[in-house]
């Protein structure tokens, strides 16, 4: 579009901008004439409602195991220092306690014995307290990259640990898009690898941290090692989003990002838009779908601009400041 017809929509916009309207999105209502939407090649749709959500569309990685069998057998060591550090201090209690006893019967031994012997037990327990700390720290780093569930199995070597650290099965990874999160994750989710491979995948656990550049809740989920795929390869991942119920698929191109939060622009009257959040959400390879349940922002039937959005937001964002100021003035005229 050019550069002179850009400014012109814009300057149409913000000499018809209706009465602020308190949004949840912060940003006030637009309204065009006819000639400021053909300017802007405005394009709308009608939502249609749809009886259950599509599958939600997700980025997964598969992990190598490197890492945790790693960790588990520092645990284990650990394990191992704090058992003889404790044998270590009960052996040098006992000898203090006796050390104590013959020094007090006629002074048996010589105080320099006993306050060896107590010596030795202070250093004893500090060694214990050393490997118990170190013991703790090992696991609260693998319950914090690993999650309660994968770090209970690589401490006591249960499954699926055994499984993974012989490459039976692998470790995949699986990130949702950015603000998703779902209560009930399904027990099977399906993969493509970039190559157009299919996978199943079994549930094993929520993963306890966000991956990096990803933002939406983090999965595990376990894959069979006969698929032979590399550690590190990209899946793409399909995730049914079961008790989702009815709602609206808001189309990608509608779906305008306001301070980390997605919204789109509803025609309420003729020629006229007000910005809406999408509120509640999951992301598919078609758009977004909107539940209904939960008080959804967005309804069957409701028109939102698919062409067009980002240029609506782009005024809105502009003209927002003015509209603040004057609604803050009116109030002050009512006071």
């Amino acid at each position: 579009m050019p550069k002179k017809v850009l400014q012109c929509l814009v300057a149409a916009m913000v000499a018809t901008i209706l009465a602020p309207v308190a949004l949840a999105a912060a940003l006030p209502p637009i309204a065009l004439d006819s000639r400021a939407l053909s300017a802007g090649q405005i394009l709308t749709v009608r939502l249609k409602r749809l009886k259950s959500a599509p599958r939600i569309s997700a980025y997964g990685v598969v992990l190598g195991p490197g890492s945790l069998v790693r960790l588990a057998s520092q645990v284990t060591a650990a394990r191992g220092a704090v058992a003889a550090a404790s044998a270590k201090a009960t052996l040098a209690r006992s000898e203090a306690r006796r050390a104590i006893g013959l020094y007090r019967t006629h002074h048996n031994i010589s105080k320099a014995a006993l306050q060896s012997a107590q010596s030795g037990l202070e250093v004893a327990q500090a060694e214990q307290a050393m490997a118990v700390a170190e013991l703790l720290q090992l696991q609260t780093r693998m319950l914090a990259h690993w999650g309660p569930k994968l770090s209970a199995a690589a401490r006591s070597g249960k499954a699926p640990f055994p499984g993974l650290e012989s490459g039976a099965s692998a470790l995949v990874e699986v990130s949702l898009p950015l603000g998703q999160a779902l209560a009930h994750p399904p027990e099977i989710a399906s993969a493509t690898t970039p190559e157009g491979r299919k996978v199943r995948l079994r549930l094993l656990s929520r993963a306890p941290r966000t991956a990096v550049g990803v933002g939406g809740q983090s999965l595990f989920y376990l894959m069979p090692a006969r698929t032979s795929i590399p550690i590190g390869t990209p899946l793409s991942v399909a995730l049914e989003t079961a008790g989702s119920g009815a709602g609206v698929l808001v189309p990608r191109s509608a779906v305008v990002w306001h301070e980390g939060k997605p919204l789109a622009f509803r025609e309420t009257v003729v020629e006229s838009f007000a910005a809406v959040p999408l509120g509640s959400f999951f992301v598919s390879s078609d758009g977004y779908f909107v539940p209904e349940r939960g008080g959804a922002s967005l309804h069957p039937g409701d028109r939102v601009v698919t062409a067009g959005a980002a240029l609506l937001y782009s005024a809105a964002t502009e003209v927002a400041p003015a509209a603040k100021a004057a609604q803050a003035a009116k109030a002050d005229d009512d006071d």
